[in-house]
This record gives C-alpha cells, structure tokens and sequence, in this order.
C-alpha cells in the first residue's frame, strides 16, 4: 500500500505539542515525512530590543519561510501539508498552495482560533481540514467561530518520548506542583488556595511563565522554578506528591464569551509521568478517567484545598491511582494513537475531494 505523503510545518523545540505529534507522524508506519520548522524562520526572544527588531523584520521572515516551503514542496511532491497551527501563516498563502492542488490541513491546539489576531482568525477558515483538539469545535464551528470548512476532533495526547515514566516518583521534593504559564484564572485559584494551605506547613513548586512578578499575592515559602519545558517539566511534576492540572474556563474575545478547555496536554502527560493529579472537573474529563479511583476532580478553590489536605495524608491511595491512571492513559492516549485517528481523517477527506 502506498505510503501518504506529508510534510508537516510547526515548531521544533523539545516540549513543544507541534514537535511531539510530528515525531508520532514520523514513527508511523504509513507515512513518510519531511518537515519545515517554523520557529527556524521567526526567532523568540526575551529581550524587548530583540523582540523590536524581530517585530520590524518579521514581514521578511515570513516570507523567507513561505519560500522554503515552496522549496520542500516542490522537491518532496506531499500528498498533503499539514500546519500545526501556524499563527504566522496568512490565509493567502494556504490558498496558494491550495490552488497548486495540495490537500492542506490545520491541526489546531487552542481554544478560539479568534485569541491570536485578525490574519490567524481568517487563515484558519481557509484550509481544507481542521483537525481540532477541542472537542466542542466541530459542533460550534460555524455557528460561533462562523466558519464554513470541515473541523473534526482528535484530542490532545502525551509524548511517549518524554512523558512517559516507567515508575512512579519517590524524591518528593514538594507537597503540591503546578507547571502552567500564570493568567488571571490561574492566578486568583492559588491565590484562594495559598490562604486555605495558610499555616498548615506545606510546600508549594510552581513552574511557568509569570508567576514570580505576582508573587506577592502567595505565600512567601512558595518556590518558583521560571518557564519549564521538555524534561524540565515533567521533573518539576514529579518533585510534588499532588499535580494541580487547572484548565482555561474563561475565555473572552472582543468582550464576548466563547467556550473554554475541557482538558489540556496536561490531563495525559501527567498521567503517563506516573504523577498523582487533582484535576479541574468537567464533563469530558469525567468520560476519560474514573474521579473515584484514577484521577479525582475539583470544581472551587475550597474543594482544591480539602483534596489536597486529603491525599497529603493517604500516600497509598495516591499511589493506586497514579498507577490506574497511568494505566488508563498509556493503553489509550498516546500521540501515537492520536496519529492513527488524525491519519483515517486525512484519507477521508481527500478521498472527498
């Protein structure tokens, strides 16, 4: 059977989504793939006179990258491209290749393709199919985002590469871990949280962007580890015996309210590290895993706190469901599974053309 084609364009840095599901594209068995790496062509920085200059060149950029795709498309020939999200990517471009008669995909990670500006807004309408992580996207994705092209949902999945733990931790370093970049939802629940854990001797690691400039708003023994990726990241959660896994409910774009997350890469990564984790509850995470014996769930700050007292004190029972999560999670919601419904979309609808 003849392999599908594919070459792939998104970020290449370890830890990032866009990197792990190219790497499962690459170990499947029906696929051969080439790659451009976006963060190769549009550089990051820190520093606000680079992030300036970047600003001034960015035009240049982006253009030197559409050229280098052009380059691989015409001497790789793919049956289709796929763009893992892509926020620099214009809506002209993708109807160019589109017109070069390319089936071009979009495999979009966010909440709102609305959050990232008026030229992601409009290019994420424009391809042929949008495979969402989100699972309320497809059934509201023309009557709230006012789309017209096909979206179909895949969920979001861990790394075997780098997520996957074969044991369960036992440096315990901290009593609670939380690894998220801080937003004010983020913020307000541990700040509710810091006054509820008040005076009861319990150690706190926060990783991710922000945290430390509102540290002032937490207790003081609280440590703070900065931005967190790749290995980094999954030893930072496995130094707490509790995981907090929050999720994004708040969602507004233009004053208007739009849905918020169900799960994150969090809900499977922490779960194939082998971390014990309280995670915000919604329906779809209580479709996924069992709150009574794999992963249990909060819904305030108070009940948070009540949990995190709880199985402070049940070390055991911490341990039985790390592991039955774990279990759950490694049969189940690998990339490299995710791969295999992503690809039985991609042939359906090139065979639909």
């Amino acid at each position: 059977m003849k392999k599908l084609k594919i070459l792939y364009i998104g970020e290449s840095w370890l830890g990032s989504c866009a990197r792990s599901l190219k790497e499962a594209f690459s170990r499947h068995h029906d696929i051969v793939l080439d790659e451009v790496n976006i963060d190769l062509y549009l550089p990051a920085n820190r520093s606000k006179i680079l992030r300036l200059l970047h600003r001034v060149f960015k035009t240049y950029y982006i253009q030197d990258l559409y050229r280098e795709i052009l380059t691989r498309i015409s001497a790789f020939n793919p049956d289709v491209v796929v763009v893992y999200k892509g926020s620099p990517i214009e809506a002209g471009f993708i109807k160019k290749l589109k017109s070069l008669n390319f089936f071009v995909v979009n495999v979009y990670p966010d909440c709102s393709p609305h959050a990232h500006g008026k030229v992601h807004k409009e290019a994420v309408g424009v391809y042929d199919l949008v495979i969402s992580t989100k699972v309320f996207h497809p059934d509201l994705w023309k009557e709230t985002y006012g789309y017209n092209n096909k979206c179909v949902f895949v969920p979001q999945g861990y790394d075997p590469l780098l997520h996957l733990m074969p044991s369960l931790p036992d440096d315990f370093q901290f009593d609670v871990t939380l690894v998220a970049t801080w937003r004010p939802e983020y913020g307000e629940l541990m700040k509710e949280v810091g006054k509820l854990l008040a005076g009861k001797d319990v150690k706190v690691g926060i990783g991710g962007n922000g945290w430390e400039e509102h540290r002032d708003d937490y207790p003081s023994h609280w440590t703070y580890a900065g931005a967190l990726h790749g290995q980094s990241y999954v030893n930072w959660l496995r130094r707490g015996k509790v995981c907090i896994a929050p999720i994004t409910r708040n969602v507004y774009i233009d004053g208007e309210k739009q849905p918020g997350d169900v799960d994150t890469t969090r809900t499977y990564e922490l779960a194939a590290a082998h971390c014990f984790f309280i995670h915000k509850r919604t329906e779809f995470i209580n479709s996924i895993y069992d709150e009574k014996t794999e992963v249990p769930t909060y819904d305030s700050p108070e009940e948070l706190a009540q949990k995190i007292f709880y199985y402070l004190n049940n070390e055991e029972q911490r341990k039985q469901m790390a592991v039955a999560a774990h279990k759950r999670a490694v049969a189940n919601y690998s990339l490299d599974s995710r791969v295999d419904d992503i690809l039985k979309y991609i042939k359906k609808y090139i065979e639909m053309r």
